[in-house]
């Protein structure tokens, strides 16, 4: 079984809880089969993750219990998870319409389950189809039909695209393969003349996409059909470093893809998390507390490198 993004881990996580407390000690392997979970990573995250999970303040009492015994699980401290959430009208038309949205994105043949809740959803709001419908302009714009017409054609693209991680915009000829949708988001999955490899475009940080009379060709050793695990692979980029966080920095565990977390003796934690460029590592490093340390980096990361950042913005304020 691949592995799962953080995004993922934590979404199983959770909606494993009222049915471990519902079915009394269920066997390890029981859950990871139920909730399609890597049964390798399961008692880990049950025990390093899961008990760091807990509604505010976060203090030792309202963090859930997780105990393990002879390939069993329960949980305790948990009632406030135990039972369904219940959505304000507000909140559940919220959600309709971004349903709907994905809908239209999706698309006809990998909808089946999305139009199902949608279904669902309706009716338990007392609405129906003809209520109202989503319209998404922007998908119609020229890099959209640009990207859609190649894919169709088997043509080339030229796009203009911003990498978040290196704060940089590169202009790059591919060779589209297909749309993706992951984690919300929507990717082109195409040939990569610039990196000699298949990669993933977010559709929303493609800028310029233009149509070229070239078609796809690509080297035969080459050819692949997406590999969900591969693509997803950060180990291959070799960038793993050990921060110091404090408790109240322990959202990052949930929000990225972590290898270990240790809590310390004086109440710090532990966290080895690969990086996949320098600018994305200095915003995450702005957004965590003061104390915050790199024990562990690569040669080419500094290990003052959030004093660094925030010189620098210091520096682009000066008179």
């Amino acid at each position: 079984m691949g592995q799962l993004k953080a995004t993922e881990k934590l979404e199983r996580l959770l909606s494993m809880i009222p049915w471990i407390m519902d079915n009394d000690g269920p066997t390890m392997k029981m859950v990871a089969k139920r909730f399609g979970y890597p049964e390798d990573l399961l008692l880990n995250d049950l025990t390093k993750v899961l008990f760091m999970v807990g509604p505010y303040p976060h203090t030792p009492d309202t963090l859930i219990e997780v105990l393990v015994e002879d390939g069993r699980v329960w949980i305790g401290q948990a009632d406030w998870l135990a039972r369904p959430i219940r959505l304000t009208p507000e909140q559940g038309f919220s959600i309709l319409r971004k349903a709907k949205a994905m809908d239209l994105i999706i698309g006809e043949e990998d909808g089946k389950e999305l139009r199902s809740a949608i279904v669902k959803l309706e009716a338990s709001l007392g609405q129906n189809r003809q209520t109202f419908g989503v319209d998404i302009p922007e998908l119609r714009n020229n890099v959209w039909l640009a990207i859609d017409d190649a894919i169709e054609m088997q043509t080339q693209l030229e796009i203009d695209y911003y990498s978040y991680s290196k704060d940089q915009t590169s202009t790059r000829i591919v060779h589209p393969i297909q749309l993706l949708n992951r984690d919300h988001n929507q990717y082109l999955y195409a040939y990569c003349e610039t990196a000699s490899d298949y990669r993933l475009f977010r559709l929303d940080r493609i800028l310029v996409a233009k149509s070229t009379s070239h078609g796809i060709s690509v080297p035969e050793e080459s050819l692949e059909t997406f590999s969900d695990n591969g693509m997803w692979n950060l180990a291959e980029l070799n960038n793993l470093i050990t921060l110091k966080i404090t408790t109240e920095d322990s959202w990052i565990v949930s929000t990225y893809p972590v290898e270990r977390v240790v809590t310390t003796n004086d109440g710090f934690i532990e966290v080895d998390l690969y990086v996949t460029g320098i600018a994305w590592l200095k915003r995450l490093l702005l957004r965590l507390k003061p104390e915050t340390q790199i024990l562990k980096a690569p040669e080419h990361i500094p290990y003052d490198l959030a004093r660094q950042a925030a010189q620098s913005i210091v520096d682009r304020y000066k008179v």
